[in-house]
This record gives C-alpha cells, structure tokens and sequence, in this order.
C-alpha cells in the first residue's frame, strides 16, 4: 500500500482517480501548515502540493518513506530539488497546464496597469473623479519585453500581437527558429531592459533566476516602465 498526501487543494476529478486506486491510500489536507505537514508526513510514501507548502531539506529528512514529491503546478521553487534529487526521490510537476490562464492573466494584469483600472476604481469608491489622472496610454506600437520564450511566454507574445505590440523577448535557451515562428525579436538582456515599454517575466524561480531583475536592471529600465511578474 502505497500513502499519498495531498497539502494543496486540487480538482475533485484528480482527487477522485487516487480515491479509486485500491493500492494508494490518500489523505487530503489541503489547509495543514509546514508545521502540521512536518508532524505527518514521516509515514508516506508521496506528498502532493501547490505552493502553499514548502518542500525543504528539513521536511524531506523527516520524510523517511517518501518516494515521489508531486507539484500541482508548473513552478519547482517551493521544492528543494537539489536534495530531493541527491535523496532519490523523484519530483514531478504538470508544465504547461496552466499556460492560456497565465497568459490571459498577463494581458489582464497589463491592461489593468497601462488604463490605471484599479486606482480609477477606488477613486469611483471615494465619490471622486478625476478623469485626467487615469488617461493611462495605448498599447498600440508599444514593446513588451518578454523575459522567457517558453509555453507562457510565446502564447503571451501571440495575444500581444493581436493589439499591434512590438514583442521581443531574452531567453537564451530558446533557438532562433522559435522566435521566427512566433514572429518575436530576439535580443540581449540589456536591450530589453532599456528598450521595452512593458516587461513580463515567464521564467521558473531557480537559482540562475533568483534575483535576475535588481537595481541595476531597474536603473536602466525607462521610465513609467511596466513589470509584471505572473
């Protein structure tokens, strides 16, 4: 029998096929704390979690049986990958399920910020308008800077083209046929920093990335700039 814990809150769909395994046994605790994941997990086999539950080396050494370590998401920046790698334990994510709500979530969260939605709606809820201070710009031949060219990335490139943008993107895993085909300029990271209107981060937290917009990169942005991080 193999013991299954599930801290962070899934899809009955999900929860149901484990239910059906006769050889799992699954426990669902979406709302225990690190603490609480910390006093149960030494009995199984794998845990299961979103972000809310950091996977650390001290959690993995309690962790005895533990076998798999199981990411509902995209992101492994919770997770300890390096010793669960060097404990034998297999981590698992699910890349690309998330992909279109993360992309429409970056044109939403843009808009939002070019229009100034949100302060010009809080102004609405203090009985005051001053319609000036929300003229916000277009984002009509504007350059979104795209910081990754991976599954968010090039379907964020594609939704931007649809309001005429001009897209470029840094990633230097990423081959040139990719940027033809999704019809994005590939340049440096010091041209997209200074030269983009808008710039949107869709890089997985590791420790090449931690870090990678600081105040030097902030010094050399323009001004108004917008950074969105999804």
């Amino acid at each position: 029998m193999y013991r299954v814990l599930i801290t962070g809150e899934i899809h009955s769909s999900g929860l149901d096929r484990l239910m059906e395994e006769s050889d799992i046994e699954t426990q669902y605790s979406p709302n225990l704390s690190y603490v609480e994941v910390l006093k149960t997990i030494a009995p199984f086999h794998c845990i299961l979690s979103r972000s809310e539950t950091p996977i650390t080396r001290e959690l993995i050494e309690i962790a005895s049986e533990l076998k798999v370590i199981a990411r509902a998401g995209v992101g492994v920046g919770n997770i300890d990958t390096g010793y669960a790698t060097h404990r034998g334990i297999l981590v698992i994510n699910t890349p690309g399920k998330n992909t279109n709500s993360t992309a429409e979530l970056t044109l939403g969260l843009m808009l939002s910020a070019i229009r100034k939605i949100v302060p010009a709606h809080q102004e609405m809820h203090s009985s005051r308008w001053d319609r000036h201070r929300f003229n916000g710009m277009e984002l009509l031949n504007k350059t979104l800077g795209l910081v990754g060219l991976g599954n968010v990335g090039n379907r964020v490139a594609r939704y931007a083209r649809g309001f005429e943008m001009n897209v470029q993107a840094f990633d230097p895993y990423i081959g040139d046929e990719i940027f033809e085909r999704h019809a994005v300029l590939k340049v440096d990271w010091q041209t997209l920093i200074s030269s983009s209107d808008i710039i949107s981060v869709h890089v997985p937290l590791n420790e090449e990335t931690r870090g990678m917009v600081s105040r030097e990169e902030f010094e050399m942005m323009k001004q108004g700039v917008v950074l969105l991080n999804t």
